[in-house]
């Protein structure tokens, strides 16, 4: 019974949004703003909280809608109660979510904040609401939905998981349905504006223009609904942990990416008709749209790293030694000699099976670090990529001059003819500052007409947006026109600081090539073998040995025969051994590192074998002088030689990490 009323309740939902579907077909409109936050329930996913928060701003939306009717009916001396006004607000009720939802954590739970637009038409408000106070039954309809609106509201917070699942089905069904009204209402309203004949040209392109976006939007939506579908066929199918956890980590991701394509979808051609105010309104909506963003894809990046973390943990503590059969006691018919033989054998088994449970275990933990620095490299680049046509658009909107008819004037002086240069010094002036430029010119007789009638020269100041606390223009450029010759010129005065989020970005690409770096480290890790081990040192299969002490990586055997300085140094600085671009000449203090007077290599240099030393003295990166340092592998001792010095003296790179 209870499943039952809970389903009631969903459906009562859906229908609530549904009526929003019955729009008139020539339309005044009231516009609205309502910002909603919700707080995830303990087993309410992120998208599920961001679904809730959008249903309690269209709850809150028909209240504000109401007292918008409220205003009305008072005028026209309607008697109707504040329930019967928010009922009937609920059917003609538009809602748009604006932009990518902010989220925040708040007593460890994540909580969204949804901005949402809601439009009201105002012209049919009055027949509606005659229609409304006569039929009795649509009031005795309307207090049951609103008992059942009221119900549902309180027990909202508490839905499952699977509730929100199917609330979230309802609601895409109702947006379905609120699209192809809308799609109807743009028809209908150019119909009825042909019909008055006041289709005017202005009027059409805004027509024209507002159903390309809604066709766009459309489109987007519905490829985005497929998407969704087998995205999640995928995550059902797969069984494997690991792998479900990336498909994870990758749908969350392309939410992100779906939410910003809507984004991008609504907006409007930067062009002439775009005013200051209205770009100045862009800016600041596309700076918070970054920063909600920018959180969100933070936020999911500690989710994904915590998914694949907890999947390797899982599968490490899974990760159990295949240990032999126990052995069963001495029996008396054993001789001690099997009977040691068994127990050594066993050990011996045991042993190895330990041995491979840690190889698995390591090799879960270099493909942990792998799958880590891969996640880093996949946060760095869908933050470029979702970010860069917010960037663009940014850019955009900065580079966009714009004139101001109020504080645009300038003055502008045309100096004495600079005939050496064929120019004329121009000198600008805006609100007690001053610029001096140039006027080239290249055909003197027109230059001459052109300075007779200098007094008709007019400058017009061109501002750009700036990055402030408070945006405002800035006087960056000057159009200075000849109105009888129609002849125009544009000087650049000033450059508009740029914004903040531009920079921002450029350092998220620098970020993204140093994070490549790294997981083509943990690639290479992932796959080196070992070839043999030397106290601290380990030898692998690419000609590398790592001393796990300090963390450098040497060559495994030097240039093998004499050489100077500066061509050891060149040697060393080109080497590309395992694959690395990062060698370098060692300092004398890394060589005396590597001397061990307990050991010898196959040259009898004193030195960890699997280092092939074949001379005593590699050079060293000190110069002092006409001399180089280099250090002696035979006696421990340091020493400087001429750089032109070759005859002992070998080439030994090295690299700092791993």
């Amino acid at each position: 019974m209870v499943q039952k009323d809970r389903c009631w309740l969903l459906l009562c939902v859906f229908i609530l949004v549904a009526l929003s579907a019955v729009y008139p077909a020539f339309a005044e409109i009231k516009v609205f703003e309502k910002e909603t936050k919700w707080c995830a329930s303990k087993d309410q996913s992120q998208a599920q909280a961001e679904k809730l928060a959008v249903l309690e701003a269209q709850q809150q939306a028909i209240e504000e809608a109401g007292v918008y009717i409220s205003s009305l009916t008072v005028v026209k001396d309607f008697k109707l109660e504040k329930d019967e006004i928010t009922k009937l607000a609920s059917a003609i009720l538009q809602t748009r979510t604006m932009g990518t939802s902010a989220l925040s954590i708040e007593n460890n739970t994540y909580c969204v904040r949804v901005r949402t637009i809601i439009q009201v038409d105002t012209s049919t408000l009055n027949p509606q609401i005659e229609a409304f106070m006569k039929d009795k039954g649509a009031q005795k309809k309307a207090d049951e939905d609103a008992k059942t609106i009221r119900e549902l509201r309180e027990q909202m917070a508490n839905l499952k998981s699977s509730d929100v699942k199917r609330l979230e089905e309802l609601n895409t069904q109702a947006l379905a349905l609120e699209r192809d009204r809308d799609r109807q209402r743009l028809f209908r309203e150019e119909q009825a504006l042909k019909a008055k004949g006041e289709l005017s040209w202005a009027e059409a392109d805004r027509i024209a223009k507002e159903r390309e976006m809604s066709e766009r939007i459309n489109r987007t939506l519905a490829e985005q609904e497929k998407a969704k579908r087998e995205e999640a066929a995928a995550l059902t199918a797969e069984q494997d942990r690991i792998k479900r956890a990336q498909l994870e980590n990758e749908q969350r991701w392309n939410d992100l990416v779906r939410k910003a394509q809507l984004t991008q979808d609504q907006w409007v051609v930067i062009d002439d008709s775009l005013s200051l105010r209205q770009a100045v309104t862009e800016v600041n909506d596309l700076k918070q749209e970054i920063k909600n963003l920018k959180g969100r894809l933070d936020y999911q990046y500690g989710e994904n790293t915590k998914n694949l973390e907890a999947a390797y943990a899982q599968q490490r503590a899974l990760t159990t030694a295949k240990l032999p059969p126990a052995q069963v006691p001495k029996d008396a018919f054993e001789t001690t000699t099997a009977y040691n033989e068994r127990i050594s054998t066993y050990e011996r088994q045991v042993k190895e099976a330990e041995m491979e449970k840690g190889e698995a275990v390591e090799n879960l933990k270099k493909e942990e670090n792998l799958k880590l620095a891969q996640a880093k490299v996949a946060y760095l680049g869908q933050q470029i990529r979702v970010l860069a046509p917010f960037i663009k658009r940014l850019q955009d909107l900065q580079d966009r001059k714009f004139t101001l008819p109020e504080g645009g004037a300038m003055t502008v002086d045309l100096g004495e003819p600079d005939a050496d240069n064929n120019r004329f010094p121009v000198r600008l002036q805006h609100s007690g500052k001053s610029w001096s430029k140039y006027w080239d010119y290249k055909d003197i007789n027109i230059a001459k007409d052109f300075y007779r009638t200098r007094t008709y020269l007019k400058a017009e100041g061109l501002f750009q947006i700036e990055e402030a606390a408070k945006l405002i223009p800035r006087l960056t450029a000057v159009r200075v026109i000849h109105p009888g010759t129609k002849e125009t010129r544009e000087f650049r005065l000033e450059t508009p600081r740029i914004f903040s989020e531009i920079d921002q970005f450029t350092k998220f690409q620098q970020e993204e090539a140093t994070a490549k770096e790294a997981s083509k480290k943990a690639v290479k890790m992932l796959t080196l073998k070992e070839i043999g081990k030397d106290g601290r040192f380990t030898a692998y299969d690419d000609g590398t040995v790592l001393d796990t002490r300090t963390n450098l990586m040497w060559a495994a055997k030097d240039n093998g025969s004499g050489i100077n300085w500066a061509n050891a140094k060149s040697n060393c600085e080109n080497y590309r051994g395992g694959g690395y671009t990062d060698w370098r000449m060692p300092t004398q203090d890394e060589l005396a590192g590597l001397y061990d007077a307990k050991k010898k290599n196959r040259h009898g240099y004193r030195v960890t074998a699997l280092i092939e030393i074949s001379d005593c003295c590699p050079w060293a990166s000190e110069t002092r002088g006409s001399d180089a340092a280099t250090f002696n592998f035979l006696s421990g001792l340091r020493h400087w030689l001429p750089q032109s010095y070759a005859s002992n003296n070998r080439a030994l790179p090295v690299r700092s990490g791993k």
